[in-house]
């Protein structure tokens, strides 16, 4: 074998063993050469490639590719050029793509021809094409992201920033291109405490495998909310960081309001005082804790209330019926100025009335100033206004007995030397009718004088232990015999057996009896009842008087007596000033009754109470401590 042949036979040899498929054709489109890399590629035959017609394999290889036309067109425009080299790619029918490269080659024969070479690049074209898929799913993630996103390097170099970055940040392009150090500080910058964000670029460079978040404060009002994600390679080796910028202003605003209102829900909770918030329907949208207990409401019934005149039942410090533009919150209302320390009544929820010191403030104003809503606070002041006047009462009662002591003592020395005389006058000789019917009236007079004196002594006698005891049954018994068979007749009398005495003295207390039951009968030509029984002061049954004096009962066990009439009853104007001595609504009375009543009560350790209404009668009960209580 000459040289020639042994080069044929390696050139052979290799183009064989070649992985591409290749094949050479002559300049006029012959196949001379082909390897079974080529056949197997384009799934041709020996047989094809060797059919005598030589259109055969150029016909059977344009079946196999996608565009026939555009691939002999191809070869056709290549017949004859022996310079031009050609690459690209041929897309098979069945989805395959090859990759072509051609180039002009001299055969051994002198002639000219081009050679062809074909590689299958499905798979690296699909992958490329993912590839690219996948470059765009993530630019368009990545600039379409709600996230401000900036990745740099664990060196700090700066690798990519989206436009969002850019616009929530402020900075610009050049700002990527500064030194490191220079470029950190100016994004620290932003924040309103430098120091904490610089604290928190520390803390990832630190530990650059974990993730951490952050809330700052930025320096123009604004809150960045900012998250890193460790940025890693496919070993798993931390490359650098991801930032995620995401403005929460509005939320951190409304969860700060939140955390301001429900502060101050706290601390209106914690306040003795009563808080209502009113709004401009008389709605009570908001209300603590104590202005439902002052007001005596459950929470749930407070949305069915309303301000309004009917509801609330309001009087004046005087006690006259409130108007409902005078209300606290309606001034503030209808006014949009604040109003401070009204004193005002009202009806709680069962009915029981209630003195508040109410002051109300604009709370809220709409866009045209208008008030919205107005919060009210109150304090309950009916037990200091009741104390008050119990105070200002016993200073003026105090000041009402001095006097009348004083003036008792006066009078009963005068009346001393006139009863005496009358008497010695009486027992004169040669007196002639009319004289002594003159010292007759003389003697009455002084009588009932005296019988003032007597009340004025016992409303001006000071409290004390008496130091004996007394049946309260005798002594009613003993107080009724002082009134005439008339006066009996019309007495409805039920005592209680077996009461416990009761510290005090006898005569006394048959005098204070007798004045309630005197009032009584004086106040209508009806029946009076007279009982008594043993009582707690705190359940008094059948009705419990709402006037007491010269206070409130403390609890307790008394024996009680009662005394009611089917009067005309007195209004509360008349119920005020019924204790008030020389006060009195007969023509007849002497106005010292209660007044003396009260002065023995007083004196035992005792109370008066009084309920009475027009048209209702009036009921007297004289409370007396149970000895030994």
């Amino acid at each position: 074998m000459n040289v020639q042949d042994a080069a044929v036979e390696l050139l052979r040899g290799a183009f064989e063993a070649a992985p591409d498929g290749m094949i050479v054709v002559d300049a006029e489109g012959r196949a001379v050469l082909w390897n079974r890399a080529f056949l197997e590629m384009w799934g041709l035959s020996e047989e094809v490639m060797r059919l005598p017609r030589r259109e055969a394999p150029r016909e059977a290889a344009a079946r196999l590719v996608r565009d026939p036309e555009a691939f002999l067109r191809g070869l056709d425009a290549l017949k004859g050029d022996g310079v031009s080299q050609v690459q690209g790619v041929v897309e098979m029918a069945d989805g395959r793509t090859l990759e072509m490269h051609s180039r002009p080659i001299a055969l051994g024969d002198g002639r000219a021809g081009r050679a062809w070479y074909y590689r299958d690049v499905t798979e690296l074209v699909r992958a490329r094409r993912e590839l690219e898929e996948a470059s765009r799913l993530l630019e368009a993630q990545f600039e379409g992201s709600p996230f401000g996103i900036i990745v740099v390097g664990m060196d700090g170099r700066f690798i990519r920033a989206s436009e969002r970055f850019f616009e929530m940040s402020g900075l610009d392009e050049a700002w990527s291109r500064l030194p490191v150090l220079e470029r950190m500080a100016k994004l620290e910058g932003l924040a309103k405490d430098p120091a904490a964000a610089r604290a928190f670029n520390v803390r990832w460079r630190s530990t650059p495998d974990q993730s951490y978040a952050a809330t700052f404060e930025t320096s123009d009002g604004r809150y960045v909310r900012v998250t890193t994600q460790p940025l890693r390679d496919a070993a798993g080796a931390v490359l650098g960081q991801v930032f995620f910028y995401l403005d929460v202003t509005a939320e951190h605003r409304a969860m700060l309001a939140l955390e301001e209102q429900e502060e101050r829900r706290r601390l209106v909770e914690g306040l003795d005082a009563g808080v209502i918030v009113v709004d401009r329907a008389r709605k009570f949208p908001v209300a603590n804790a104590t202005a439902l207990a002052i007001l005596g409401i459950a929470q749930e019934r407070l949305a069915e209330l309303t301000l309004s005149a009917e509801t609330w039942q309001a009087m004046r410090e005087d006690g006259s019926p409130m108007p409902f533009e005078e209300f606290p919150a309606e001034q503030a209302l209808r006014t949009g100025q604040a109003v401070h320390g009204v004193v005002m009544g009202v009806r709680r929820g069962d009915g029981r009335l209630e003195w508040l010191l109410v002051s109300a403030s604009p709370l809220e104003r709409g866009p045209g100033g208008d008030v919205e809503t107005v919060v009210t606070t109150f304090y309950d002041i009916t037990e200091r206004r009741a104390l008050e006047q119990a105070m200002a009462r016993a200073r003026h009662l105090e000041s009402l007995a001095a006097l009348s002591g004083g003036v008792a003592h006066r009078l009963n020395n005068h009346l001393t030397a006139v009863i005496g005389n009358a008497w010695l006058l009486s027992k004169g000789e040669n007196l002639t009718a009319e004289q002594l019917e003159s010292v007759a009236e003389i003697q009455a007079v002084a009588r009932e004088a005296a019988q003032l004196v007597q009340d004025l002594r016992a409303y001006s006698a000071p409290a004390g232990n008496p130091g004996s005891t007394a049946e309260v049954n005798a002594c009613v018994a003993d107080a009724l015999a002082r009134f005439g068979p008339g006066e009996r007749q019309r007495l409805s009398v039920a005592l209680a057996a077996s009461l416990p005495p009761v510290a005090g003295q006898a005569e006394g207390l048959a005098q204070a009896v007798a004045n309630l039951v005197d009032n009584a009968l004086e106040a209508g030509p009806g029946a009076v009842e007279v009982r008594t029984a043993l009582v707690d002061a705190g359940a008094l049954q059948p009705r419990r008087p709402h006037r007491w004096e010269p206070a409130e009962p403390p609890p307790g066990r008394y024996v009680a007596v009662f005394i009611e009439d089917g009067g005309e009853g007195m209004d509360a104007e008349a119920l005020a000033r019924a204790f008030d001595p020389f006060h009195s609504t007969r023509f007849q009375g002497r106005g010292l009754g209660l007044p003396a009543a009260l002065g023995i009560a007083r004196r035992h350790g005792g109370f008066v109470g009084l309920e009475s209404a027009p048209g209702r009668g009036t009921l007297a009960v004289l409370l007396l401590p149970a000895a030994g209580e």
